[in-house]
């Protein structure tokens, strides 16, 4: 059974003994307990108690009780609340009998930290910490006269006690807090494999959306990348659409949604979807160098949208200014807009290394597909990142490592955004064909196919063609996929519709699934038989 984690903190006057405290409570969750708060609890006097006084206190306290006074107030104020695998911090023990009274009462729950620094950077720290003045030498004389108290002499003592030793002339906060953790074994084991990954196999539209919606409430965090460019489709009444907020954000109201440093946002859309999903500053959290799209991005990218077929949305504007203008007042990352986005900006890493601490379980969105990838696509009738598992990783931080599943998303017929005039959006890798072909194959009214392939962010029709074998083996190798997740399989027959187990399929179905998987190398876990979420046929075997 799990015991109760208890730093006991030690240094002299203005080492970081706090600092260390604050952040251990900050990062990790500690409990901490305070000397000094007992001290001042225990003052009588009708002013608050200067540091001198407290030092008196204290000293009394330990001739009165050889130093049991701290554990029996931790053991009063605390230790009763403590669960099993709680952990708190004592700030801080001064004399020797002190330390050895609470590893007598906790024995290897206790461990101690030492903190060291020169004489200089204490006495400086000293008076900017207390806001006193350098210059007329109250510094140097207020300093001189704590440091005179007999106990505040012997604190240096502990240090051969020490379990840990930092010296914080050399160490700043950050990585005090580091060195300390990594002897606790608190921080993430970065070979546990608790992120699953959803991407495209072809050039988006895949049903990434509602797949990444059905999966959502398995997992404790969902992030995305991408930018407004990227649409993604939910069942609903009305169904929903998410440009920029994760798409199961609805489905899976308790998970924390994350929003990558690499993703590129427009505020409007950001600032509409957080108001229409209701989400509050305790649930997203926005990386702080998020790329935010100007007008001027938008206003420069709209001539490719006759030429390319492009969305318009200022998306590769605003990725290309990250590279070419490297000056801090002309790019536009998220946190020069604290005062719009207050509340939801933060640190990505911060929030995904707090996830694999306690081996939580987090789900990674990708946006459009390995065929429009800016790397790998057909270029230049691509988009303007790479939509590969690796670029998706790369935009929101998170090591390759720490991926477990790999569910990339392929239609049975994929689609393209239509034609510009007198241009094109693009090849397919295979016989383009009409809707009118692909009603008369599956059964579905061409109206209706027609009605519902429209794109989430331009309402632009869509072009289609059969699928391509050889589209498919190459997004396989670009993303190495564990299971995928075959969509639209009405278009092959709209009997599929009513299909809620594998064998209800067509037998001309059953066979294309198997053909996938042989290409694949992998099986083909999840079936979309129609737009809703009772038509998901669920093959998985490595649910979380």
């Amino acid at each position: 059974m799990a015991k109760p984690l208890i730093v006991a903190l030690s240094g002299e006057i203005c080492s970081g003994k706090t600092t260390l405290a604050r952040r251990l409570l900050q990062d990790f969750g500690f409990e901490v307990f305070s000397t000094r708060q007992v001290l001042e609890d225990l003052y009588r006097g009708k002013e608050k108690a200067s540091r001198v006084t407290l030092q008196h206190l204290g000293e009394r306290l330990d001739d009165e009780t050889n130093g049991l006074w701290v554990v029996r107030s931790f053991q009063e104020k605390v230790f009763p609340s403590l669960g099993q695998s709680s952990c708190c911090v004592i700030d801080a023990v001064r004399i020797p009998n002190q330390l050895v009274e609470l590893r007598r009462a906790f024995g290897p729950s206790v461990v101690h930290v030492h903190l060291v620094c020169s004489i200089d950077t204490l006495s400086v720290r000293f008076g900017q910490k207390y806001g006193l003045n350098k210059d007329n030498g109250t510094t140097q004389r207020e300093y001189s006269v704590i440091k005179a108290n007999s106990t505040e002499k012997q604190v240096s003592r502990l240090k051969v006690l020490a379990d840990l030793v930092i010296d914080t002339d050399r160490s700043n906060e950050k990585d005090v807090g580091i060195r300390v953790a990594s002897y606790l074994g608190l921080l993430a084991n970065h070979q546990r494999s608790v992120v699953d990954v959803v991407v495209g196999g072809q050039f988006g539209s895949e049903g990434k959306g509602q797949i990444c919606a059905y999966l959502a409430p398995e997992y404790d965090a969902l992030v995305r990348v991408g930018g407004p460019n990227a649409g993604h489709t939910v069942f609903a009444d009305p169904p929903q659409k998410f440009h920029l907020i994760p798409s199961g954000a609805t489905r899976a109201p308790n998970a924390l949604l994350i929003i990558g440093p690499g993703a590129v946002l427009d505020l409007t859309v950001l600032k509409k979807e957080i108001a229409e999903s209701k989400i509050g500053t305790d649930r997203l959290k926005i990386d702080y160098n998020a790329t935010i799209i100007t007008e001027e991005d938008k206003q420069q990218e709209k001539k490719l949208v006759a030429t390319i077929g492009s969305t318009g949305q200022g998306v590769g504007a605003a990725t290309a200014r990250n590279i070419i203008l490297r000056s801090a007042k002309k790019l536009n990352k998220a946190v020069k807009f604290e005062k719009l986005l207050r509340g939801y900006l933060g640190s990505a890493h911060y929030e995904l290394e707090r996830l694999f601490r306690r081996n939580a379980k987090v789900l990674l969105e990708g946006t459009q597909g390995a065929g429009l990838s800016l790397h790998h696509g057909f270029y230049p009738y691509v988009t303007s990142r790479d939509t590969t598992v690796s670029g998706c990783l790369a935009e929101s931080g998170i090591a390759p490592k720490r991926v477990r599943q790999i569910i990339m998303v392929t239609r049975t017929y994929p689609i393209r955004v239509q034609n510009p005039k007198d241009r094109t959006s693009g090849p397919f890798e295979s016989s383009e064909l009409s809707w009118e072909i692909i009603s008369k194959r599956s059964g579905i009214p061409r109206e209706d196919l027609e009605e519902s392939e429209m794109t989430t962010t331009t309402h632009k029709r869509r072009r289609v063609a059969e699928f391509s074998w050889a589209l498919f083996r190459k997004a396989c190798e670009l993303n190495s996929p564990t299971d995928i997740a075959l969509t639209f399989v009405d278009y092959v027959s709209d009997r599929n519709e009513k299909a809620r187990r594998f064998e209800q399929l067509t037998d001309e179905t059953i066979m294309f699934v198997e053909e996938v998987e042989r290409c694949a190398g992998a099986p083909v876990s999840l079936i979309s038989t129609r737009f809703q979420y009772r038509c998901i046929i669920d093959r998985r075997n490595w649910k979380c």
